[in-house]
């Protein structure tokens, strides 16, 4: 199971992110932070892909029971205390963290760093 862009949108944490960080509120830079995010985690073990995939798919459940509206249609007043609600529950906390830390630094760098590739061997 490969984690999308499209998932990462459905699950409404990037317009809590335009509403909370203001780098992250230019499409260009929300686009590039999304596509990060997306692509780290995908490079997780798919163990913690899944996890993660179903915890993204909660989303809208989780910030519904903490503000009575949609992570999509919320105010940034209502994003702000409802992530950092969402920050203090087992589980969300973490993944609240590292999908923010990946966007940000999306944003910044446009890019996922990819491994060096390896040197070809010399047969003799």
């Amino acid at each position: 199971m490969r984690l999308t862009d499209r998932a990462l949108h459905d699950s409404g944490l990037p317009a809590c992110w335009a509403h909370l960080y203001e780098a992250l509120r230019p499409a260009p830079a929300l686009h590039r932070a999304v596509r990060h995010t997306t692509e780290s985690l995908n490079r997780m073990p798919a163990g913690y892909r899944w996890g993660t995939a179903a915890a993204l798919r909660l989303f809208p459940s989780a910030f519904y029971a903490v503000t009575r509206r949609s992570p999509h249609t919320a105010s940034a007043e209502d994003a702000r205390r409802a992530l950092a609600r969402l920050r203090t529950w087992p589980g969300y906390g973490e993944l609240l963290r590292a999908t923010t830390a990946l966007a940000l630094y999306g944003a910044l760098d446009g890019g996922v760093v990819r491994p060096a590739p390896r040197a070809r061997e010399v047969v003799r």
